[in-house]
């Protein structure tokens, strides 16, 4: 029998032996089974999550690898990336960590929430007017700083103020020139791509279309005598007739295609 998650309850049975029980054996489509084991009469019995039980004999004493201690600790999962195996199936996350929870066995890992950075959608113009904004309102918290932090004004005020006014100059002066070029000098439309100009309903030749058909049919045809063969009890006389018909236009099919192929490699051009 495959592994299964247990753990021991600390009953006697009757000639001194400790039986096992399992809180979750294999897991059946997505459902753990409550297991129940004795070491001394060798019996197994299952309880399945629709309320059917099964009972099985086994052998009287322990049965190594029917039974596991039971761990929160998934090696494929933490170490690996992959998801925890339980009989053979996948186990979701979740009945892991329902597992830790019923029983008590450890605290869960220590999950780091995930961070995620949206960046407006913004132009190079909006980014750089952003950039010189910040740049002032850094430039003006130290210029405060350096003002007040002192009996006496440092000789670095002076000059870290007029760069601040020099950045504020620039970035008006960026975007007043920027929305200029964009009123006397607008960029012309995009040209539609051949994809769109291009465009139109796919043009087959008498050949193609010819082998579209005949394949069209043996599929019917096909379909027709998979019915036949299966509606009665008895095969029908027209299923023989209906399958070599189909059978003969796929062979026609496939004929044409490859003597018009054969024609335009080695037909005159």
């Amino acid at each position: 029998m495959a592994h299964e998650f247990a753990f021991y309850d600390g009953a006697i049975g009757p000639e001194g032996k400790r039986r096992t029980v399992t809180s979750y054996g294999p897991v059946i489509g997505g459902l753990p089974i409550r297991a129940w084991h004795c070491e001394v009469c060798g019996l197994l019995r299952l309880t399945y999550p629709d309320g059917r039980t099964e009972e099985r004999r086994l052998f009287p004493g322990p049965q190594p690898g029917l039974l596991a201690e039971p761990s929160p600790v998934a090696p494929e999962r933490e170490k690996f990336g992959m998801q925890a195996r339980v009989s053979g199936l996948s186990a979701q996350p979740a009945y892991i960590e329902e597992l830790v929870r019923e029983r008590g066995l450890t605290q869960l890992p220590l999950r780091l929430p995930r961070i995620e950075i949206m960046l407006p959608d913004w132009d190079a113009v909006t980014w750089l007017t952003v950039a010189g904004l910040v740049g002032i309102i850094v430039a003006l918290f130290l210029a405060a700083v350096l003002a007040v932090y002192t009996f006496s004004t440092p000789a670095i005020e002076l000059p870290l103020v007029i760069v601040t006014t020099g950045i504020f100059v620039g970035v008006m002066v960026f975007r007043l020139g920027a929305a200029a070029v964009r009123h006397f000098f607008p960029a012309q439309p995009l040209r539609p791509s051949i994809a769109e100009t291009a465009r139109g309903k796919p043009q087959l030749d008498a050949t193609t279309r010819t082998v579209i058909a005949l394949l069209v049919l043996a599929v019917v045809g096909l379909f027709a005598a998979g019915i036949l063969a299966v509606y009665a009890p008895a095969t029908p006389g027209a299923e023989w007739p209906v399958f070599l018909a189909s059978m003969a236009c796929a062979v026609v099919a496939v004929l044409l295609k490859l003597g018009d192929a054969l024609w335009r490699h080695f037909g005159p051009h």
